[in-house]
């Protein structure tokens, strides 16, 4: 079998690498955006992160479900690629707009656009059997998922979800706290979020967690 010079062997491997990193066909590609995204090694490649992002972010914040929080997400990723395709072909545009949706996706603050719900951006874990998941949306609000079991024999489980937004007092108010359990306030910690033992946080937890079950903790933010 003939072999490739050095030189021969890089060009193919430059003309491979962005048509097989992108998370969409380049062969395909139609828009001024998509071939820039194809013809730029490191666009391409953080298009390929994104989607990985996205997919993971949908799962954690209740991919079985179809209430306020899937909605926001979804079409919050809509706005956002509708700003990115207003990049065109300008690649530093679109490497500037994929490394800030890279971060939101990864459960982080936007670096070009902080926010007062930014501290309670990101995901935090009690005991290893719950988890708080809090993804900043465009507007500012935050897209909030609490699940979680009993960890010894899961008899009863967690879920709870909603739109959170920075109340007065520097809190986070998700839903609508209430005696019926419609929402959840969350607090600020040293080292993460507390979910408090008051009236409306008892009603959520009563609700959405089943008998004898509770997220009414301090939640440690993970890594």
């Amino acid at each position: 079998m003939p072999r490739l010079s050095p030189i021969t062997a890089l060009l193919a491997l430059a003309l491979a690498t962005p048509a097989s990193a992108a998370s969409f066909p380049c062969t395909k590609a139609g828009t001024p955006t998509e071939k820039a995204i194809c013809a730029d090694a490191a666009v391409s490649a953080l298009d390929e992160r994104l989607a990985k992002g996205f997919k993971d972010a949908v799962q954690r914040l209740g991919a079985n479900t179809d209430g306020a929080v899937q909605a926001a997400l979804k079409a919050d990723q809509k706005a956002w690629l509708a700003e990115r395709n207003a990049c065109g072909a300008d690649a530093a545009c679109l490497r500037g707009q994929y490394e800030r949706r890279v971060a939101v996706l990864g459960f982080k603050p936007d670096p070009g656009a902080p926010s007062p719900a930014d501290p309670f951006v990101g995901r935090f874990d009690h005991g290893g059997f719950l988890e708080v998941a809090a993804l900043r949306l465009r507007d500012g609000t935050l897209a909030v998922n609490i699940f979680g079991a009993e960890p010894t024999a899961g008899r009863w489980i967690c879920g709870f979800e909603g739109i959170g937004r920075p109340g007065a007092d520097g809190a986070l108010v998700v839903g609508t706290p209430d005696a019926d359990g419609n929402g959840v306030v969350l607090q600020r910690t040293a080292g993460g979020v507390r979910i408090a033992d008051s009236d409306a946080n008892r009603a959520a937890s009563g609700n959405w967690c089943g008998m004898n079950g509770s997220f009414l903790f301090d939640y440690a933010r993970m890594k």
